[in-house]
């Protein structure tokens, strides 16, 4: 009797395990069905172009510039008289003071421009010692650091202290910065050198002054009218133009800290380690083994996995 309960068990079982199987195979392939269909909409997949971008060098530096402070000739209220990055003649007003002084009735002094110049009233405290003309030791200049202030109309000033200060905007200015001791030392810099750095994107043209070890000083004739009111910058040195094939940034997959790109190979996702040569916002150019203009790769790889089957 026992037997044949079992027997009847086993016949009720074996049809429900076939068909579960069955059904998870249908979901399985429903599964890889979709999501193949979902990869190839979503996956780009273009040829490797050749191209060439510009090799820059990041440095960060002190901008030197001929300026002049305008002391308060006396204790107030500050009431500026021109705007910020203005330019004024000499003798010109560009700011008065109604003075707080016992009797002074409310008495007001101008102050005048000494010469013409851009106003400026973004003060550091550094505008008497980082002077054109000085021998400067930047490593003392960098450990002083800079105190900025910016007097504004309805400030309260003392006697003496600066309401802003005036700078030369016709005799260019200077910018000291570091570069990496290999670039410093590549020979590819020398006094005279014409250059172009590249100030948020903004292209100027300057020229090497001097340059030190790891230390470079560049006159900049002509920039932008609001580097006026900078001290400490960032400026990208243009050093050449690098080759190779040109990519999306986001194309760029890292493993273990290795970038590489996924190309299609035997019709499969295929990740290959690459060199970044050179970068530009957004792009950047890499070369690779096996590399070559009849080479495809992902440019969105947010989507793909290794092995992927890709048209």
């Amino acid at each position: 009797m026992t037997g044949l309960i079992s027997l009847l068990r086993a016949r009720k079982i074996f049809p429900l395990s076939i068909l579960s199987l069955v059904v998870l195979f249908f979901l399985w392939w429903l599964g890889n069905r979709t999501w193949y269909l979902v990869e190839t909409r979503l996956v780009k997949v273009e040829w490797l172009e050749e191209g060439k971008v510009s090799r820059t060098i990041t440095t960060a530096g002190w901008l030197i510039k001929e300026e002049q402070l305008l002391p308060s000739p006396g204790r107030g209220q500050l009431r500026l008289l021109v705007g910020d990055g203005q330019r004024v003649r000499a003798g010109g007003a560009v700011a008065e003071i109604l003075l707080a002084d016992n009797g002074a009735g409310g008495e007001k002094v101008v102050v005048h421009a000494p010469r013409g110049g851009v106003f400026c009233s973004h003060i550091d405290g550094l505008e008497k010692v980082l002077r054109p003309g000085n021998a400067l030791e930047m490593e003392a200049v960098e450990k002083l650091g800079a105190e900025p202030a910016s007097p504004g109309t309805g400030s309260r000033v003392e006697k003496g202290e600066p309401v802003g200060k005036l700078v030369d905007n016709l005799s260019g200015m200077w910018y000291w910065c570091r570069v990496p001791r290999e670039e410093a030392g590549s020979g590819k810099w020398s006094p005279g050198q014409p250059v172009v750095v590249l100030w948020q994107g903004r292209p100027i043209r300057a020229r090497l002054e001097k340059i030190t070890g790891e230390e470079m000083l560049f006159l900049l004739s002509v920039y932008p009218g609001d580097l006026v009111h900078q001290r400490q910058v960032q400026l990208e040195l243009l050093a050449g133009e690098v080759a190779g094939f040109v990519v999306p940034l986001r194309a760029v997959v890292e493993r273990g800290g290795q970038p590489g790109v996924y190309i299609i190979s035997r019709r499969r996702a295929t990740w290959v380690p690459v060199q970044i040569l050179g970068r530009t916002p957004g792009r950047v150019v890499i070369s690779g083994r096996g590399l070559s203009a009849r080479t495809r790769y992902v440019t969105n790889p947010l989507w793909v996995r290794e092995g992927d089957k890709l048209e």
